[in-house]
Parts: structure tokens; C-alpha cells; sequence
């Protein structure tokens, strides 16, 4: 018995050691972007420093790489533009932000969103995200082609008064049903919001503007 025992374990080492050599070997794919790599770890770097989304930043270059429809200059140069949306997004929503925020945030300005209409979604550490309102309203824009003021006005009226993220998921739904049943895009968002039932602003709103 203690032949077997002996052979078999040294199988089992065998086996793992081949997994462990595996999991070793595997090359870093930023080594693709050859000359530009060392820009394009500059940038991470610099991103991870300044205390921004670095891996959001290293996400977006190895994507880049692995869908091999940019060169690696347009690569670079897209990671510039990024790391500024992320810079601007941060300085909109303040110092609170949380990665997942100041990432959703530089979506909404790649959407053509301005800096000051993102500032109106300022996070102020009371518990609530405006992660999920900025992500539709990134989608209804850059997606569905709604107006860009108009979804703009719309959300922001939203979030002022105090909807939660059920509220925004309700109405993105609505909307995206409505333009696929042929409806406008602008007309099915207007048409939706004249049907929410109004609604009273945040408690800490009511304490900012008391009745006379």
C-alpha cells in the first residue's frame, strides 16, 4: 500500500505544480502597447496618486488593447481624455465621491454632459448615490438619443426632490418601453414625467427654504 501511496502523492504534487506554473505565467497585457506602455502606466500611476480610479484607468487600457480596434497611440490618447473626465467628475460631485461615483460621473461628461450640470448631483454624505440616476441618465442620452437638456432638466428636477434609485430605475424602464413601441424619444420622456405623482423635497431641503 505505501507504494501506491507514494506514487499517488507524487502525482498530486506533480498536478499542482502545474497549476501554480500556470497561474504564474501570465504576461501582463499592457506589454502589447509596446513604446506607449510606459506612457500608459504613467497615466495609472498618476491616476493611483492623485487618488482617482486608477484600476479604472488600467481597465480601460487593457480593454483597448484586447478589442484591437485602436492603435496604440488612440489608446493613449483615449486614457488622456478619460483620466481628465475622472479629474472633472471628481471635482463635480466633491470630495465624498466614491470611486463607483466619480467613475459613473466621467460616463455622464463622455455623454456631453457639462461639468455644471454634473455639479447637481453633488454628493453630500448623507447616504445617497446618485451612481444609479447618472447612470440612465448617461443611457437615455448617449443610447436612446433623448435630448440632452431635456433628460438633463428632468433628472435634476428628480434628484432635487428627493427620488430614490427605484424611482429613476421606474422611469428609465418606462421611457425605454415607450420608444420602442415607436414613441419619440423627447416625447416619451416628457410624457412620463407629467404622469409622476409630485412629490415632496428631502427633509433637509424643507429645512433650507422654511415657510414664512
Amino acid at each position: 500500500m505505501r507504494p501506491r501511496f507514494v506514487g499517488f502523492a507524487l502525482l498530486l504534487c506533480a498536478a499542482l505544480s502545474s497549476i501554480g506554473a500556470q497561474q504564474q505565467v501570465q504576461p501582463d497585457p499592457l506589454l502589447k502597447l509596446n513604446e506607449w506602455r510606459p506612457k500608459v502606466q504613467a497615466l495609472i500611476d498618476s491616476a493611483r496618486a492623485e487618488r482617482l480610479p486608477w484600476n479604472a484607468v488600467r481597465l480601460k487600457a487593457i480593454e483597448g488593447v484586447n478589442k484591437k480596434m485602436m492603435s496604440n497611440k488612440a489608446i493613449y490618447e483615449a486614457l488622456q481624455a478619460f483620466y481628465r473626465r475622472l479629474e472633472q467628475s471628481r471635482a463635480a460631485l466633491g470630495p465624498m465621491a466614491s470611486d463607483e461615483e466619480i467613475e459613473t460621473g466621467a460616463s455622464v461628461l463622455a455623454a456631453n454632459v457639462t461639468v455644471e450640470d454634473l455639479a447637481k448631483f453633488r454628493v453630500s454624505g448623507t447616504g445617497r448615490s446618485p451612481t444609479l440616476a447618472l447612470t440612465f441618465l448617461a443611457d437615455l442620452i448617449d443610447k436612446h438619443n433623448v435630448p440632452k437638456n431635456d433628460a438633463i432638466e428632468a433628472f435634476t428636477k428628480l434628484w432635487k426632490d428627493g427620488a430614490a434609485d427605484s424611482d429613476f430605475d421606474g422611469l428609465w424602464h418606462l421611457v425605454d418601453q415607450d420608444i420602442l413601441s415607436g414613441v419619440a424619444p423627447r416625447n416619451a420622456l416628457q410624457s412620463r414625467m407629467k404622469s409622476l405623482p409630485p412629490r415632496k423635497p428631502p427633509a433637509d431641503q424643507q429645512m433650507e427654504n422654511p415657510r414664512s
